[in-house]
Protein backbone atom coordinates (compact mmCIF):
# COMPACT_ATOMS: atom_id res chain seq x y z
CA UNK A 1 0.00 0.00 0.00
CA UNK A 2 2.69 2.39 1.01
CA UNK A 3 4.57 1.69 -2.50
CA UNK A 4 1.32 2.27 -4.53
CA UNK A 5 1.02 5.56 -2.63
CA UNK A 6 4.45 6.68 -3.51
CA UNK A 7 4.12 6.03 -6.82
CA UNK A 8 0.56 8.02 -7.12
CA UNK A 9 2.22 10.85 -5.88
CA UNK A 10 5.49 10.08 -8.04
CA UNK A 11 3.71 10.01 -10.70
CA UNK A 12 1.53 13.02 -9.38
CA UNK A 13 4.32 15.25 -9.26
CA UNK A 14 5.64 14.46 -12.78
CA UNK A 15 1.90 15.53 -14.08
CA UNK A 16 2.18 19.02 -12.65
CA UNK A 17 5.72 19.48 -14.03
CA UNK A 18 4.67 18.16 -17.39
CA UNK A 19 1.60 20.61 -17.07
CA UNK A 20 3.51 23.62 -15.88
CA UNK A 21 5.96 22.80 -18.39
CA UNK A 22 3.88 23.19 -21.18
CA UNK A 23 1.68 25.98 -20.03
CA UNK A 24 4.72 28.41 -19.30
CA UNK A 25 5.98 27.24 -22.83
CA UNK A 26 2.56 28.15 -24.35
CA UNK A 27 1.39 31.17 -23.05
CA UNK A 28 4.85 32.82 -22.44
CA UNK A 29 6.88 33.59 -25.51
CA UNK A 30 10.35 33.38 -23.69
CA UNK A 31 8.97 31.42 -20.89
CA UNK A 32 9.23 34.08 -18.16
CA UNK A 33 7.30 36.81 -16.28
CA UNK A 34 9.11 40.10 -15.02
CA UNK A 35 12.05 38.05 -14.99
CA UNK A 36 11.57 35.03 -13.16
CA UNK A 37 12.18 32.36 -15.68
CA UNK A 38 8.83 30.41 -14.92
CA UNK A 39 9.61 28.14 -18.24
CA UNK A 40 12.92 27.08 -17.16
CA UNK A 41 11.82 26.11 -12.89
CA UNK A 42 9.13 23.84 -14.60
CA UNK A 43 11.68 22.26 -16.85
CA UNK A 44 13.68 21.40 -13.62
CA UNK A 45 11.02 20.45 -11.36
CA UNK A 46 9.79 17.76 -14.33
CA UNK A 47 13.00 16.46 -14.86
CA UNK A 48 13.30 16.32 -10.80
CA UNK A 49 10.18 14.21 -10.91
CA UNK A 50 11.04 11.89 -13.60
CA UNK A 51 14.44 11.24 -11.98
CA UNK A 52 12.73 10.27 -8.52
CA UNK A 53 9.99 8.04 -10.81
CA UNK A 54 12.67 6.31 -12.46
CA UNK A 55 14.95 5.74 -9.43
CA UNK A 56 11.87 4.29 -7.57
CA UNK A 57 11.37 1.62 -9.98
CA UNK A 58 9.00 3.06 -12.50
CA UNK A 59 9.15 2.18 -16.11
CA UNK A 60 10.85 4.38 -18.69
CA UNK A 61 10.90 3.33 -22.11
CA UNK A 62 14.11 2.73 -22.84
CA UNK A 63 13.99 3.96 -26.75
CA UNK A 64 13.50 7.35 -25.01
CA UNK A 65 16.41 7.15 -22.65
CA UNK A 66 18.74 6.38 -25.54
CA UNK A 67 17.31 9.07 -27.64
CA UNK A 68 18.19 11.80 -25.04
CA UNK A 69 21.65 10.12 -24.43
CA UNK A 70 22.57 10.03 -28.59
CA UNK A 71 21.54 14.00 -28.66
CA UNK A 72 23.10 15.39 -26.12
CA UNK A 73 26.20 13.97 -27.34
CA UNK A 74 25.34 14.92 -30.82
CA UNK A 75 24.64 18.49 -29.54
CA UNK A 76 27.68 18.98 -27.71
CA UNK A 77 29.67 17.25 -30.61
CA UNK A 78 28.40 20.22 -32.72
CA UNK A 79 29.28 22.76 -30.11
CA UNK A 80 32.75 21.70 -29.88
CA UNK A 81 32.88 21.86 -33.50
CA UNK A 82 31.29 25.53 -33.44
CA UNK A 83 33.92 26.17 -30.40
CA UNK A 84 37.03 24.83 -32.05
CA UNK A 85 35.79 27.26 -35.71
CA UNK A 86 35.37 30.40 -32.95
CA UNK A 87 33.18 31.84 -35.72
CA UNK A 88 31.07 33.13 -33.38
CA UNK A 89 31.28 34.32 -29.32
CA UNK A 90 31.07 30.79 -26.96
CA UNK A 91 28.18 32.41 -25.20
CA UNK A 92 26.11 32.18 -28.25
CA UNK A 93 27.65 28.80 -28.88
CA UNK A 94 26.68 27.59 -25.54
CA UNK A 95 22.86 29.65 -26.16
CA UNK A 96 21.73 27.73 -28.67
CA UNK A 97 23.44 24.26 -28.40
CA UNK A 98 20.99 24.67 -25.35
CA UNK A 99 18.12 25.48 -27.58
CA UNK A 100 18.89 22.28 -29.24
CA UNK A 101 19.02 20.30 -26.24
CA UNK A 102 15.59 22.20 -24.29
CA UNK A 103 13.82 21.50 -28.16
CA UNK A 104 14.99 17.61 -28.19
CA UNK A 105 14.27 16.61 -24.34
CA UNK A 106 10.92 18.69 -23.86
CA UNK A 107 9.61 16.18 -26.49
CA UNK A 108 11.08 13.21 -24.66
CA UNK A 109 9.88 14.21 -21.25
CA UNK A 110 6.54 14.77 -22.65
CA UNK A 111 6.68 11.50 -24.20
CA UNK A 112 8.48 9.39 -21.25
CA UNK A 113 5.90 11.24 -18.57
CA UNK A 114 3.02 9.77 -21.20
CA UNK A 115 5.04 6.17 -21.76
CA UNK A 116 4.11 5.20 -18.05
CA UNK A 117 0.85 6.78 -17.76
CA UNK A 118 1.40 9.99 -15.33
CA UNK A 119 0.00 12.17 -17.61
CA UNK A 120 -2.67 10.74 -20.26
CA UNK A 121 -3.10 12.01 -24.06
CA UNK A 122 -5.95 13.79 -23.71
CA UNK A 123 -4.69 15.63 -20.79
CA UNK A 124 -1.50 16.51 -22.64
CA UNK A 125 -4.19 17.94 -25.27
CA UNK A 126 -6.26 19.55 -23.03
CA UNK A 127 -3.47 21.46 -20.75
CA UNK A 128 -1.99 22.34 -24.12
CA UNK A 129 -5.90 23.83 -25.28
CA UNK A 130 -5.73 25.78 -22.15
CA UNK A 131 -2.62 27.29 -22.77
CA UNK A 132 -3.53 28.53 -26.20
CA UNK A 133 -6.67 29.91 -24.67
CA UNK A 134 -4.99 32.13 -22.49
CA UNK A 135 -2.71 33.30 -24.76
CA UNK A 136 -5.02 34.13 -27.24
CA UNK A 137 -7.34 35.85 -24.22
CA UNK A 138 -4.34 38.50 -23.50
CA UNK A 139 -3.06 39.24 -27.01
CA UNK A 140 -7.14 39.43 -27.96
CA UNK A 141 -6.58 41.81 -24.51
CA UNK A 142 -3.44 43.74 -25.87
CA UNK A 143 -4.75 43.85 -29.98
CA UNK A 144 -8.18 45.76 -28.39
CA UNK A 145 -6.30 48.08 -26.09
CA UNK A 146 -4.30 49.20 -29.38
CA UNK A 147 -7.12 49.27 -31.34
CA UNK A 148 -9.17 51.74 -29.20
CA UNK A 149 -6.10 53.84 -28.41
CA UNK A 150 -5.70 52.98 -24.40
CA UNK A 151 -2.64 52.49 -24.78
CA UNK A 152 0.29 53.46 -27.18
CA UNK A 153 1.93 50.95 -29.76
CA UNK A 154 5.34 52.55 -27.60
CA UNK A 155 4.11 51.62 -24.00
CA UNK A 156 2.72 48.12 -25.22
CA UNK A 157 5.91 47.29 -26.65
CA UNK A 158 7.83 48.21 -23.77
CA UNK A 159 5.52 46.56 -21.54
CA UNK A 160 6.33 42.91 -23.97
CA UNK A 161 10.14 43.43 -23.39
CA UNK A 162 10.01 44.92 -19.97
CA UNK A 163 7.77 41.82 -18.76
CA UNK A 164 8.04 38.97 -21.17
CA UNK A 165 11.60 39.61 -22.14
CA UNK A 166 10.13 39.11 -26.22
CA UNK A 167 9.56 41.78 -28.62
CA UNK A 168 6.92 40.86 -31.31
CA UNK A 169 6.90 41.83 -35.11
CA UNK A 170 4.80 44.23 -35.92
CA UNK A 171 3.41 45.89 -38.83
CA UNK A 172 0.51 48.60 -39.59
CA UNK A 173 -2.69 46.45 -40.79
CA UNK A 174 -5.04 48.01 -42.80
CA UNK A 175 -8.01 49.65 -41.09
CA UNK A 176 -5.89 50.86 -38.03
CA UNK A 177 -5.36 47.19 -36.82
CA UNK A 178 -1.61 46.37 -35.76
CA UNK A 179 0.37 43.01 -36.59
CA UNK A 180 1.79 41.59 -33.50
CA UNK A 181 3.37 38.30 -34.06
CA UNK A 182 4.14 35.92 -31.93
CA UNK A 183 5.64 33.01 -34.22
CA UNK A 184 4.96 30.05 -32.42
CA UNK A 185 2.42 30.59 -29.61
CA UNK A 186 0.46 31.93 -33.19
CA UNK A 187 1.02 28.37 -34.67
CA UNK A 188 -0.44 26.88 -31.94
CA UNK A 189 -3.23 28.69 -31.89
CA UNK A 190 -3.87 27.81 -35.51
CA UNK A 191 -3.38 24.14 -35.44
CA UNK A 192 -6.31 24.15 -32.38
CA UNK A 193 -8.79 26.26 -34.39
CA UNK A 194 -8.88 23.36 -36.66
CA UNK A 195 -8.63 20.57 -33.90
CA UNK A 196 -11.19 21.85 -31.47
CA UNK A 197 -14.26 21.82 -34.61
CA UNK A 198 -12.71 18.89 -36.21
CA UNK A 199 -12.48 16.46 -32.94
CA UNK A 200 -14.69 17.84 -30.38
CA UNK A 201 -14.93 14.76 -28.50
CA UNK A 202 -11.61 15.05 -27.32
CA UNK A 203 -12.78 18.21 -25.95
CA UNK A 204 -16.19 17.95 -24.60
CA UNK A 205 -15.06 18.23 -21.07
CA UNK A 206 -14.46 22.03 -21.50
CA UNK A 207 -16.80 24.31 -21.07
CA UNK A 208 -18.84 24.91 -24.44
CA UNK A 209 -18.35 29.05 -23.34
CA UNK A 210 -14.16 28.83 -23.71
CA UNK A 211 -14.44 27.40 -26.29
CA UNK A 212 -16.73 29.32 -28.44
CA UNK A 213 -14.30 31.84 -26.24
CA UNK A 214 -11.38 30.60 -28.24
CA UNK A 215 -13.19 30.22 -31.63
CA UNK A 216 -13.24 34.18 -31.53
CA UNK A 217 -9.76 35.16 -29.32
CA UNK A 218 -8.24 32.67 -32.02
CA UNK A 219 -9.04 33.84 -35.23
CA UNK A 220 -8.12 36.99 -34.26
CA UNK A 221 -5.13 35.86 -33.33
CA UNK A 222 -4.28 34.48 -36.34
CA UNK A 223 -5.96 37.79 -38.33
CA UNK A 224 -3.22 39.86 -36.21
CA UNK A 225 -0.11 37.23 -36.59
CA UNK A 226 -0.89 38.38 -40.39
CA UNK A 227 1.59 35.71 -42.45
CA UNK A 228 0.99 34.41 -45.57
CA UNK A 229 1.64 30.76 -44.73
CA UNK A 230 -0.50 31.03 -42.04
CA UNK A 231 -3.53 32.08 -43.68
CA UNK A 232 -2.71 29.54 -46.49
CA UNK A 233 -2.12 26.91 -43.81
CA UNK A 234 -5.72 27.77 -41.94
CA UNK A 235 -7.65 28.10 -45.37
CA UNK A 236 -6.44 24.07 -46.04
CA UNK A 237 -7.21 22.85 -42.51
CA UNK A 238 -10.50 24.64 -42.35
CA UNK A 239 -11.35 23.52 -46.28
CA UNK A 240 -10.89 19.64 -44.86
CA UNK A 241 -13.16 20.85 -41.66
CA UNK A 242 -15.46 21.74 -44.59
CA UNK A 243 -15.81 18.65 -46.71
CA UNK A 244 -14.89 15.90 -44.05
CA UNK A 245 -16.21 16.83 -40.92
CA UNK A 246 -19.71 18.90 -40.43
CA UNK A 247 -22.98 18.29 -41.72
CA UNK A 248 -25.23 19.57 -44.51
CA UNK A 249 -26.86 21.67 -42.44
CA UNK A 250 -23.59 22.55 -40.92
CA UNK A 251 -22.25 23.53 -44.27
CA UNK A 252 -24.73 25.54 -45.13
CA UNK A 253 -24.75 27.46 -42.08
CA UNK A 254 -20.75 27.95 -42.25
CA UNK A 255 -21.18 29.07 -46.07
CA UNK A 256 -23.89 31.47 -45.23
CA UNK A 257 -22.03 33.09 -42.33
CA UNK A 258 -18.42 33.15 -44.45
CA UNK A 259 -20.56 34.92 -47.57
CA UNK A 260 -21.91 38.23 -44.79
CA UNK A 261 -18.18 38.34 -43.55
CA UNK A 262 -16.39 38.24 -46.54
CA UNK A 263 -18.89 41.12 -48.01
CA UNK A 264 -18.70 42.98 -44.90
CA UNK A 265 -15.27 42.75 -45.20
CA UNK A 266 -14.54 42.94 -48.76
CA UNK A 267 -12.46 45.96 -49.03
CA UNK A 268 -9.99 45.44 -45.67
CA UNK A 269 -9.35 41.78 -47.76
CA UNK A 270 -8.68 43.52 -50.69
CA UNK A 271 -6.34 45.93 -49.01
CA UNK A 272 -4.57 43.38 -46.46
CA UNK A 273 -4.01 40.67 -49.45
CA UNK A 274 -2.64 43.45 -51.31
CA UNK A 275 -0.11 44.31 -48.45
CA UNK A 276 1.07 40.73 -47.22
CA UNK A 277 1.01 39.10 -51.44
CA UNK A 278 2.01 42.41 -53.88
CA UNK A 279 3.33 45.17 -51.87
CA UNK A 280 7.45 46.16 -52.52
CA UNK A 281 7.92 45.32 -48.67
CA UNK A 282 6.48 41.26 -49.13
CA UNK A 283 9.00 41.13 -52.29
CA UNK A 284 12.19 42.66 -50.27
CA UNK A 285 11.33 40.06 -47.43
CA UNK A 286 11.46 37.29 -49.99
CA UNK A 287 14.28 38.41 -51.13
CA UNK A 288 16.22 38.59 -47.95
CA UNK A 289 15.54 35.07 -47.56
CA UNK A 290 16.82 34.08 -50.93
CA UNK A 291 20.40 36.13 -50.05
CA UNK A 292 20.42 34.14 -46.61
CA UNK A 293 19.74 30.86 -48.72
CA UNK A 294 22.82 31.84 -51.04
CA UNK A 295 24.76 32.93 -47.92
CA UNK A 296 24.56 29.72 -46.07
CA UNK A 297 24.94 27.43 -48.79
CA UNK A 298 27.84 28.87 -49.72
CA UNK A 299 29.09 28.63 -46.32
CA UNK A 300 27.83 24.90 -45.49
CA UNK A 301 30.14 23.77 -49.42
CA UNK A 302 33.70 24.67 -47.36
CA UNK A 303 32.90 22.13 -44.98
CA UNK A 304 29.86 19.71 -46.44
CA UNK A 305 30.36 16.82 -44.02
CA UNK A 306 30.21 18.02 -40.68
CA UNK A 307 29.25 21.91 -41.34
CA UNK A 308 30.71 24.52 -39.24
CA UNK A 309 29.12 23.69 -35.91
CA UNK A 310 26.35 25.10 -33.71
CA UNK A 311 27.18 29.02 -33.76
CA UNK A 312 28.44 29.16 -37.47
CA UNK A 313 26.83 32.11 -39.15
CA UNK A 314 26.98 33.07 -43.11
CA UNK A 315 29.59 35.79 -42.94
CA UNK A 316 28.18 36.92 -46.43
CA UNK A 317 25.36 37.66 -44.41
CA UNK A 318 24.67 38.56 -40.91
CA UNK A 319 21.16 39.89 -39.30
CA UNK A 320 19.81 39.94 -35.70
CA UNK A 321 23.08 38.36 -34.24
CA UNK A 322 23.49 35.45 -36.27
CA UNK A 323 19.31 35.17 -36.60
CA UNK A 324 18.40 33.65 -39.98
CA UNK A 325 14.88 32.80 -40.68
CA UNK A 326 15.41 29.88 -43.17
CA UNK A 327 16.04 27.78 -40.26
CA UNK A 328 17.04 24.44 -42.39
CA UNK A 329 19.31 25.72 -44.33
CA UNK A 330 20.78 27.21 -41.62
CA UNK A 331 20.76 23.97 -39.91
CA UNK A 332 22.63 22.37 -42.82
CA UNK A 333 25.41 25.09 -42.86
CA UNK A 334 25.90 24.70 -38.57
CA UNK A 335 25.68 20.47 -39.04
CA UNK A 336 26.27 19.50 -42.08
CA UNK A 337 25.55 16.25 -43.99
CA UNK A 338 25.49 14.16 -40.82
CA UNK A 339 23.84 16.66 -38.71
CA UNK A 340 20.88 16.58 -40.91
CA UNK A 341 20.55 13.69 -41.19
CA UNK A 342 20.27 12.91 -37.36
CA UNK A 343 17.62 15.38 -37.60
CA UNK A 344 15.86 13.86 -40.25
CA UNK A 345 15.67 10.70 -37.95
CA UNK A 346 14.45 12.32 -35.10
CA UNK A 347 11.64 13.97 -37.18
CA UNK A 348 10.92 10.16 -39.01
CA UNK A 349 10.24 9.14 -35.91
CA UNK A 350 7.39 11.81 -35.00
CA UNK A 351 5.79 10.74 -38.37
CA UNK A 352 6.13 6.93 -37.31
CA UNK A 353 4.41 7.74 -34.06
CA UNK A 354 1.58 9.34 -35.85
CA UNK A 355 0.69 7.00 -38.93
CA UNK A 356 2.05 3.58 -36.82
CA UNK A 357 -0.89 1.15 -36.71
CA UNK A 358 -4.42 1.45 -37.00
CA UNK A 359 -5.23 4.76 -39.02
CA UNK A 360 -7.97 6.81 -40.81
CA UNK A 361 -7.83 9.74 -42.90
CA UNK A 362 -7.35 11.57 -39.81
CA UNK A 363 -3.76 10.74 -39.41
CA UNK A 364 -2.72 11.28 -42.60
CA UNK A 365 -4.02 15.29 -42.06
CA UNK A 366 -2.22 15.29 -38.31
CA UNK A 367 1.04 14.02 -40.37
CA UNK A 368 0.21 17.27 -42.54
CA UNK A 369 0.07 19.31 -39.62
CA UNK A 370 3.57 18.18 -38.43
CA UNK A 371 4.99 18.70 -41.64
CA UNK A 372 3.60 22.20 -41.62
CA UNK A 373 5.26 23.01 -38.70
CA UNK A 374 8.68 21.99 -39.49
CA UNK A 375 8.20 23.41 -43.19
CA UNK A 376 7.46 26.68 -41.39
CA UNK A 377 11.48 26.44 -40.27
CA UNK A 378 11.91 27.55 -44.16
CA UNK A 379 10.22 30.91 -43.56
CA UNK A 380 10.18 31.51 -39.77
CA UNK A 381 12.58 30.45 -37.42
CA UNK A 382 10.11 28.56 -35.23
CA UNK A 383 11.75 25.05 -34.69
CA UNK A 384 14.22 25.31 -31.69
CA UNK A 385 11.86 26.50 -28.83
CA UNK A 386 9.76 24.44 -25.82
CA UNK A 387 6.66 26.03 -27.75
CA UNK A 388 7.62 23.99 -31.02
CA UNK A 389 8.46 21.36 -28.70
CA UNK A 390 4.91 20.96 -27.51
CA UNK A 391 3.95 21.40 -31.50
CA UNK A 392 5.90 18.73 -32.27
CA UNK A 393 4.05 16.16 -29.56
CA UNK A 394 0.58 17.80 -30.18
CA UNK A 395 -0.47 15.54 -33.14
CA UNK A 396 1.46 12.76 -31.69
CA UNK A 397 -1.17 12.89 -28.65
CA UNK A 398 -4.15 13.77 -30.80
CA UNK A 399 -3.02 10.27 -33.34
CA UNK A 400 -2.98 8.00 -29.68
CA UNK A 401 -6.75 8.59 -28.75
CA UNK A 402 -8.13 8.89 -32.09
CA UNK A 403 -6.38 5.50 -32.72
CA UNK A 404 -7.31 4.38 -29.46
CA UNK A 405 -11.11 5.46 -30.52
CA UNK A 406 -10.42 3.00 -33.53
CA UNK A 407 -9.48 -0.22 -31.88
CA UNK A 408 -12.67 0.60 -29.42
CA UNK A 409 -15.25 0.55 -32.19
CA UNK A 410 -13.40 -2.39 -33.89
CA UNK A 411 -13.66 -3.85 -30.71
CA UNK A 412 -17.60 -3.39 -29.99
CA UNK A 413 -18.21 -4.25 -33.42
CA UNK A 414 -16.47 -7.79 -32.98
CA UNK A 415 -18.13 -8.14 -29.45
CA UNK A 416 -21.63 -7.23 -31.33
CA UNK A 417 -21.30 -9.62 -34.24
CA UNK A 418 -20.19 -12.59 -31.78
CA UNK A 419 -23.34 -11.55 -29.57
Amino acid sequence: MHTSMSDHWDRSLVKIGASALMLCAVILPAGSFAGIPFKHMAYFFCCAALFICWFRGSKIDSAYLSLTIASLLFVVFFMLIGSFRATSPFYYIFAEGTSFISTISVVLIILMANSFNAIEDKEVVLVMFYGVLIFSLWKFVASLLLYLHVISFASLMAFFEKYLGYTPVTLEMPGGFQRLTFSGQDLGVLIFLFLLPAYPAIFSKIPRFFRIIFMITGTIAIITHYSRYFFIFLAILWFYLFLFKLSFKQRLLVSSVVVVILSLSFPWLIEAYELRFKSNMTAGSDITRLYQIAALLAGWEDTPILGGGIGYYAKDYVRLMYFYEVQWVAFLAKLGMVGIIYLVFLVSLLFYKILAGKRSLDHYVLAFILLFTLSSGFVNPLLLSAMSSTLYVLPLMVASILRKELISQVADTTTSRTV
